[in-house]
């Protein structure tokens, strides 16, 4: 990723950012040198995500923002339910945590606005977007998408089972073809706040 990334930073002949794979909760950003920090989908996986914000807002300048695109509640995102019911193949699957990292830990409001508080941020807006989240152009193209992204799911399945799992995925998809490709409804927050 981080090479694509200066591929194409390049590429558009973008020469004022710099790519780097770091832990944020540890990593020796220089103090308050940014004016925001932006997270897609990341943040939620931090393993003591006070200490990941409280070094974050070290790094920004003071008033400077933190914006954070974290999913909603697994039961307001139908694709993750549909791809669970699927792949599950009978079996019970465990939802990811919401306290904990997972792609849930940022899912409760209440949660998100205690944690960026300790780590110092102030004005927490929680916005709710809802959004059809796009899989491929077509069935077979989002089958091969999603069924290598979850294969976790249905390893140490039989055969049989496995293979129900998958065709009941591959008639879901198929299910969510639009013409604008393989879509299904998704919730997620858009997080803001700024350091004090």
């Amino acid at each position: 990723m981080l090479r694509l990334a200066r591929r194409r930073a390049a590429r558009e002949h973008v020469t004022n950012v710099t790519f780097e794979q770091a832990d944020a909760q540890i990593h020796p950003f220089p103090t308050a040198a940014f004016g925001v920090a932006v997270s897609r989908h990341g943040a939620m996986f931090f393993g003591d995500p006070v200490a990941a914000f409280t070094n974050l807002a070290r790094a920004l300048r003071p008033g400077g923002r933190i914006v954070l695109l974290t999913w909603q509640p697994f039961e307001r995102n139908e694709w993750l339910r549909a791809f669970f019911t699927c792949l599950a193949a009978g079996r019970e699957i465990p939802v990811p945590p919401s306290d904990a990292p997972s792609p849930f830990a940022l899912s409760d409001p209440t949660r998100i606005r205690s944690l960026l508080h300790a780590a110092g941020f102030s004005g927490v807006r929680v916005e709710g977007l809802a959004e059809p989240m796009y899989f491929g152009p077509d069935p077979d193209d989002a089958f091969r998408f999603v069924s290598a992204q979850h294969a976790g799911l249905v390893r140490g399945l039989d055969p049989a089972a496995q293979g129900r799992a998958l065709d009941d995925l591959r008639a879901d998809l198929a299910e969510h073809h639009t013409e604008r490709g393989v879509l299904y409804d998704s919730a997620a927050w858009l997080i803001q706040a700024h350091r004090d």
